[in-house]
């Protein structure tokens, strides 16, 4: 039997998957991806991206390639069973520098995912091979497997990961659960090409009887999800009549009907795993946690358990954090991911109205949020949406708000006048950020052997247009990057955050820390017990 050893071993190549080996193929982790799948598959699944998956996409340098296939900021338009649109969002504002919704096709981007692990020597991909049996002790896991023809090989890691999907094979074989429900309705997914109709925008149509959406995605394909009822036959809603009878009222009389690729029943799931860890394994994904796919969030919330993950198990095998260090990733990644299936469960009550009456007292709602312009903002800039706060894990405890939230990426100046995503000057690790002060002035030389062993990048952010003076290097560190706040939103940052000037980036761009500049040892001090280093 043929036998491999890797430090790393992923079992799923789906975006997930892949997402997770480009970020440890970035850090120079040795990896093994696992997939039964011989190549990608040609049908979209997921059909929408948000800003925190294509920064994820960034750190690993493929977000500019991969948005090159996606549609951008497309409006969401809700209707009722009348036809009548009772609330539009329009996301405009790109907090963390990227749009907030972007769709896509999935067989693209996980081309353009795989062909990104074409960079790194030590990451080696097994596709056309499933993994039949897994064991482990205190030091290892071994992974039996078996390739397309038939030959039996073994994998032995430190660390595995199954994202393998709903129906994982790694949760079964740890012992998880997926506690939760299935929605009793059923949902008909048709995917068409040639589509000739102009509505460049996402449809939901929130009728009773039969809740659907329409979906305009990249390069003349659309999608189609309709709700069926109790009745509806399988095959007959199937049939090229009824599929015509169900998308024609969308296309003016004289548009033809594009061509159908693909269409499908599935069964809507909220339910998330008892846990995401049990020993040296893993659960990301769909294998971590299902949704229904209300709202897009499902194959996010698995690019956010890889992007959590992926910096973490790189620095346990570097020996940069403590083992212990791993327990952070379900303290942080389990609560949000069960928030974010009770939020898209919820927002499928909203798509599917019980009877007229609650569909009437909806639409009066949100006719009454258009004169209240706060309410009204909150809604069309999709700030709604759950977002992560880790008061768990691998940050500091306090009273500051931001503290265990994704910071702010605005665009900066470098000293040599390009303007660049702040991402693009921190790297792939942590960063000690200051606001009109140089970190390595505030930092002792043992804070800045910390930070050093942790990887950081030390960041000073001006004033913008402040003057040479204060773009001079610190006698203490010369190393210390400095930009320019072309945008000033260090400048509100400031404002908001006074009288702290400091703040600690983790790699996932998480706030880790934030202090005065005159705390800045005794935040280091904190943060190195926290991670058990001092």
């Amino acid at each position: 039997m043929k036998s491999l050893s890797t430090q790393v071993a992923i079992i799923g190549a789906g975006p997930c998957g892949v997402t997770l080996a480009n970020h440890l193929g970035l850090h120079g982790i040795e990896v093994v991806l696992i997939d039964r799948s011989p190549d990608v598959l040609d049908y979209p699944r997921a059909v929408g991206v948000d800003d925190e998956a294509l920064r994820s996409w960034q750190t690993v340098g493929l977000s500019e390639k991969l948005v090159k296939d996606m549609v951008q900021n497309p409006p969401v338009r809700y209707h009722n069973s009348r036809g009548h649109c009772f609330a539009r969002i329009r996301p405009a504002a790109q907090p963390f520098g990227w749009p907030r919704r972007n769709m896509f096709l999935q067989p693209l981007t996980e081309a353009t995912l795989r062909e990104g692990l074409a960079r790194f020597a030590h990451v080696r991909c097994l596709f056309g091979t499933e993994v039949t049996a897994l064991r482990q002790d205190a030091e290892k896991v071994v992974l039996s497997a078996r390739d397309s023809d038939g030959a039996e090989l073994e994998v032995v890691c430190a660390y595995a990961v199954g994202a393998d999907g709903g129906r994982s094979t790694v949760r079964g074989q740890i012992g998880v659960e997926l506690t939760g429900q299935t929605d009793a309705f059923r949902w008909l997914v048709v995917d068409v090409e040639n589509d000739r109709l102009h509505a460049p925008f996402s449809g939901v149509y929130c009728d009773p009887q039969r809740p659907h959406m329409s979906i305009d995605l990249p390069y003349g394909f659309r999608r189609f999800e309709f709700m069926l009822q109790p009745d509806d036959d399988e095959q007959q809603v199937q049939s090229e009549q009824h599929l015509a009878r169900l998308m024609r009222p969308h296309y003016p009389e004289g548009v033809p009907l594009p061509k159908v690729r693909r269409s499908r029943m599935y069964l809507h799931h909220s339910r998330i795993a008892s846990a995401f860890r049990v020993g040296r394994v893993f659960l990301a994904g769909d294998a971590a946690h299902l949704q229904p796919p209300f709202f897009g969030q499902g194959m996010n919330s698995g690019l956010r358990d890889a992007t959590n993950l992926g910096w973490k198990l790189a620095a346990v095998l570097q020996g940069r954090l403590p083992e212990s260090a791993l327990d952070s990733y379900e303290a942080e990644r389990r609560d949000h991911a069960l928030a974010m299936v009770q939020f898209a469960t919820w927002i499928g009550r909203l798509y599917r109205p019980y009877n007229r009456i609650t569909e009437r007292v909806r639409d009066a709602f949100f006719r009454a949020v258009q004169s209240l312009p706060s309410i009204r903002d909150y809604i069309l800039q999709l700030r709604f949406k759950p977002m992560p706060k880790y008061t768990r894990g691998l940050v500091l405890r306090g009273g500051h708000p931001m503290l265990g939230t994704m910071f702010m990426q605005p665009d900066v100046e470098t000293e040599d006048g390009r303007r660049i995503k702040l991402d693009d000057a921190i790297g792939p690790g942590f960063c000690v950020l200051g606001v009109n002060v140089d970190p390595a002035r505030a930092l002792s030389t043992d804070d800045r052997a910390f930070w050093h062993r942790l990887g950081a990048t030390l960041i000073r952010v001006n004033r913008s247009r402040a003057g040479s003076h204060l773009k001079s290097k610190s006698a203490e560190d010369s190393k210390t990057i400095v930009l320019d706040d072309i945008e000033g939103r260090f400048r509100d940052w400031l404002d908001d955050s006074a009288p702290n000037d400091l703040v600690v980036l983790r790699p996932d761009r998480y706030v880790a820390a934030v202090c005065h500049h005159r705390d800045a040892s005794a935040m280091t001090r904190a943060y190195g017990e926290l991670l058990g280093d001092r």
